[in-house]
């Protein structure tokens, strides 16, 4: 069978949102009916729709947002079809409102994030004041991938604290930095746009476990404009 074409790859990405809304508006929605009208359309196999749509969950995993329960993500989709399902699911801001919700999940943040860089909103994010808790084997803190973006983005590529360039480039053609709360979020700090930096690896471990951290606290909020101290 030929290799899918952007129409097709559009069709199953609108009927797999569709499925998605449906799900999340608690309605029942046989998959296989879904599978067989774009069988149907395009003259492929049920299965191969069955497929498709778990590569796109895998995408959207990928993407640090959600799926369809039920269909388990499958990461055998080669890079042209993977950047076509992201290329519709980013062109239509399917999930779009996920991108900026608050996790505790270190991995999920990660992802959002590096997802929002350089399309997410222009205005500066509010963050949160009071981030909660979320207990498990250890505690995590609920925090909003729009302030990870917003304050990677102002950094553009340099650590805020000793200004050299970022240590090497992700995968993804985005300089490697991490972002750090100036007054830790286990110290009561806000996690905001103005109590967030991004720094290079070394910069982020000094500030944590250096002898000089508190000097370091209080250069950096003097140093950028936006900081304010907590």
């Amino acid at each position: 069978m030929a290799n899918w074409s952007e129409e097709e790859i559009e069709a199953a990405v609108d009927a797999y949102q569709g499925l998605f809304e449906s799900q999340a508006a608690g309605e029942q929605v046989v998959k296989k009916h879904v599978y067989k009208e774009l069988s149907l359309r395009y003259g492929r196999t049920v299965k191969s729709y069955e497929f498709r749509f778990q590569n796109i969950s895998h995408v959207l995993d990928t993407m640090g947002l959600p799926w369809v329960r039920g269909l388990v993500p499958a990461s055998n989709v080669g890079p042209t079809a993977t950047a076509a399902i992201r290329g519709v699911i980013e062109r239509k801001c399917y999930f779009g409102r996920h991108l900026g919700e608050p996790t505790a999940d270190l991995v999920l943040l990660a992802r959002r994030a590096a997802a929002l860089v350089g399309r997410g909103p222009k205005g500066i994010p509010t963050g949160d004041a009071n981030p909660k808790r979320v207990a498990g084997e250890v505690v995590q803190f609920v925090r909003s991938p729009q302030v990870v973006a917003w304050v990677l983005e102002a950094a553009a590529g340099d650590c805020e604290s000793c200004s050299l360039p970022a240590p090497f480039i992700k995968a993804g053609g985005v300089p490697y930095l991490e972002v750090h709360h100036v007054r830790w979020l286990s110290q009561g700090g806000s996690d905001t746009v103005t109590n967030a930096v991004a720094l290079c690896p070394n910069c982020h471990r000094r500030f944590h476990h250096g002898a000089d951290a508190e000097a370091l606290a209080k250069h950096i909020i003097a140093r950028v404009p936006r900081l304010r101290a907590e």
